[in-house]
């Protein structure tokens, strides 16, 4: 697949043309942003989303703070941006198995996040837990609990290496549309192996990414390609249809 590399790119553009959101904008998103002043509406109403969630989760526990991360606080906002709200809490104070509690958090994360379709100037909100002793990677954070920055973005002299991006990419695809294409030649624990195989590819590159030269290097935008393209909506429900045939 790599030899007939750009044949490949020609036949499937629409794959690759997610690529183009990953260029920088020289200002935050006017539909959010005045300058680096947050629209005081938005604000309120993202907290309140924030509060609405936080009694969903049902825990006794102190919020540290409410964050705004991703694109849209940042400079690499495009159309397939969404809100990213972060609600950062201790979960040591929740209970001493840290892990537990990420697990349950995360559960009852999906499930609101499930059950509401909430979008606001046009940009879907995502609420997550997140727990306050754990690394943030990301050069925009905007607290809209004190309604200031944590770390304020600024332009960077930066250009997608969008081939490299598109082969990191195409690696991950290569591979799922393969097995598509056998699985009905294999048994369940033969798709099962090959596609926890795709999956830690993906959450390897991803995580050598974000750990390496941060959330605009090469593997982390090819990470964000792949879920853009909806290769990642794909293999995910094709590892819940594994699942769900194993125990039927």
């Amino acid at each position: 697949m790599i030899n007939n590399f750009y044949k490949y790119i020609f036949e499937n553009y629409d794959k690759f043309e997610p690529l183009t959101s990953f260029r920088l904008h020289d200002e935050l998103n006017s539909d959010v942003w005045d300058g680096y002043e947050m629209d005081s509406k938005i604000q309120e109403q993202l907290m309140i989303i924030a509060t609405d969630f936080f009694n969903f989760l049902d825990i006794n526990v102190e919020v540290d703070d409410v964050w705004l991360t991703g694109s849209l606080a940042n400079l690499n906002y495009s159309k397939y941006s969404d809100f990213d709200v972060h609600i950062l809490l201790d979960f040591s104070k929740l209970n001493d198995n840290v892990e537990l509690v990420k697990k349950y958090l995360d559960a009852k994360r999906f499930i609101f996040n499930d059950i509401h379709n909430i979008y606001i100037s046009g940009y879907e909100v995502e609420l997550y837990a997140q727990d306050t002793n754990e690394p943030h990677i990301s050069t925009g954070v905007y607290s809209l609990m004190n309604g200031k920055w944590i770390r304020k973005p600024s332009k960077q002299n930066f250009e997608p290496d969008e081939e490299l991006i598109k082969q990191k990419a195409l690696t991950i695809m290569d591979s799922f549309d393969k097995l598509e294409e056998d699985k009905d030649k294999k048994t369940l624990d033969e798709i099962k192996l090959s596609i926890d195989k795709i999956w830690k590819k993906i959450k390897d590159m991803r995580k050598s990414g974000l750990y390496g030269d941060g959330e605009l290097s090469n593997e982390n935008l090819a990470f964000k390609l792949l879920r853009r393209n909806g290769y990642l909506e794909k293999i995910i429900l094709l590892k819940r249809e594994i699942y769900d045939k194993q125990f039927s």
